[in-house]
């Protein structure tokens, strides 16, 4: 019996407009209120959630960055995993001349160390001084390292698997763009560690719970929740490890339509 539901956000919830179309957020409330658990898992921070699902007030958790941080949805922190000052510290050295940023994230805002590139919203801001980022009082759940080009990626990678064996790093690309990054989190650090401990923390069973993906950081979550699917537009590396595959993509409300079939399936 499914009980819990457990979404990816780009390029699975997502819409080609970067949001939950506007049949994808009610018939999630409507299972919200038939008691089903509806939990998001992102790479994306806490504030960026709430800016790309309009609050997310069909969701029961959020899962951020990569697994790092569960919260409730009034925000409190069920689970978290924060990397140390000393820790960013030295991430920050590896910036060079094949690195296009290298984000300091937490809860609420993005620190984009960057020598180059220019964006500032109200949760972005780019950092030319490191300085300016170390001084701060950050509880940070995850960095990012974008380069310029994808084979730089890999070299880093490598580098920082090497350098950093208590931390866990992860080359990450979503389905629907061609380029690479890195993903730096604390050692363990997984959407399904994530997804694991808070069904553990509600009493539900693994078998219960249905996941849904399409980006290299879900392939874990895919593989290992009771039924992993994975989206029509999903990367092939996430298709390989699923036990199905959705029947319409992300810009099709590919989440929805899998969910109203198996339900009324089980209904009927």
């Amino acid at each position: 019996m499914m009980k819990m539901i457990v979404t990816d956000l780009d390029g699975t919830l997502l819409n080609e407009m970067r949001k939950p179309s506007e049949e994808t957020k009610k018939y999630l409330m409507k299972l919200k209120e038939q008691g089903y658990i509806i939990v998001i898992a992102t790479g994306r921070i806490y504030i960026s959630i709430l800016e790309a699902t309009d609050g997310a007030n069909f969701a029961n958790y959020l899962i951020a960055d990569t697994g790092a941080c569960t919260y409730n949805l009034k925000g409190a922190p069920l689970f978290q995993n924060i990397i140390s000052k000393e820790i960013v510290e030295k991430v920050l050295d590896y910036y060079s001349d094949d690195c296009r940023f290298i984000d300091i994230c937490d809860k609420n805002m993005i620190y984009k160390y960057s020598k180059t590139e220019i964006e500032n919203t109200y949760f972005v801001k780019t950092v030319t001084n490191k300085e300016e980022i170390l001084n701060k009082n950050l509880d940070v759940s995850h960095i990012s390292i974008a380069m310029k080009a994808n084979h730089a990626v890999l070299e880093l990678y490598e580098i920082l698997k090497t350098d950093f064996p208590e931390l866990e790093i992860l080359i990450m690309q979503d389905s629907f763009k061609d380029n690479q990054w890195i993903e730096i989190t604390k050692k363990g650090v997984s959407k399904y560690h994530a997804v694991s401990q808070l069904a553990d923390y509600l009493g539900i069973k693994n078998e219960e719970i249905i996941a849904f993906g399409d980006g290299l950081n879900d392939i874990d979550m895919i593989a290992n929740c009771g039924y992993g699917v994975a989206l029509k537009n999903a990367l092939p590396e996430v298709k390989n490890v699923a036990h199905d595959v959705t029947l319409f993509d992300n810009c099709s409300d590919g989440v929805i339509h899998y969910l109203q079939n198996i339900i009324e399936e089980k209904v009927n």
